[in-house]
């Protein structure tokens, strides 16, 4: 069995996601992505019985390597983001409760109105045009597609977020600002007199955050 450590992140991670609410039965999905190779959650196992050779190993174009299990029905959201993101090492697809609400307002996107969302996030969360049935894998995957551009997170309209990093640890980061400025946006989106993070320091922030977090001379 290859990618072993990798599996048991993924195991360990939909553990954690489920033990702080944010995976609710076997609704939540993980990957990672190690060089040309995705490795995915399972559909329909458990997290708490979940085995490293549950998971499951495609290429970028969608086929099976390895497992005998079949892959998340959100396998085409994982994979499209990989091959039009190659900064993107890990997501996380969640079902939490700010997020899902999101979803369902007629908003094109949860606007950038805290600091962790121009660091972490690269700007707003954009919301997916419109609702896409579960079953029709590729329309979900292309719709995320479609609006993630260089954002780290997004939400599926009426479904719930998606969050990416350059490594596991940074996605699960991201899972939760998303979370948290969806709660923040919701509780105050009917106010008028909400101030936006205006998009250059949303650029540069951004680049600090990627660039010289943590590197600063002083």
């Amino acid at each position: 069995m290859t990618y072993e450590q990798e599996r048991r992140t993924i195991i360990d991670t939909c553990l954690y996601m489920q033990s702080i609410g944010y995976f609710l039965s076997t609704w939540g999905n993980v990957s990672m992505r190690v060089g040309d190779r995705i490795l995915l959650t399972p559909s329909r196992v458990c997290y708490d019985t979940m085995k490293p050779e549950d998971i499951v190993v495609i290429d970028l174009e969608g086929n099976k390597l390895e497992g005998d299990r079949n892959p998340t029905s959100e396998k085409e959201v994982h994979r499209r983001i990989y091959v039009q993101r190659s900064d993107v090492g890990a997501i996380i697809h969640a079902h939490t409760e700010h997020a899902m609400a999101c979803s369902a307002l007629d908003i094109p996107e949860v606007p950038c109105i805290v600091e962790e969302m121009s660091q972490m996030l690269g700007g707003s969360i954009p919301l997916t045009k419109d609702y896409v049935e579960a079953i029709e894998h590729v329309k979900l995957g292309m719709a995320v597609a479609e609006v993630i551009g260089t954002k780290n997170g997004a939400i599926i309209r009426n479904h719930g977020p998606v969050a990416c990093g350059r490594n596991m640890d940074e996605a699960v980061i991201v899972a939760k600002v998303v979370e948290k400025s969806c709660g923040i946006y919701l509780s105050i989106s009917q106010r008028d007199d909400i101030r936006i993070i205006p998009q250059n320091f949303i650029d540069s922030q951004r680049h600090h955050f990627l660039y010289t977090y943590g590197r600063d001379k002083t």
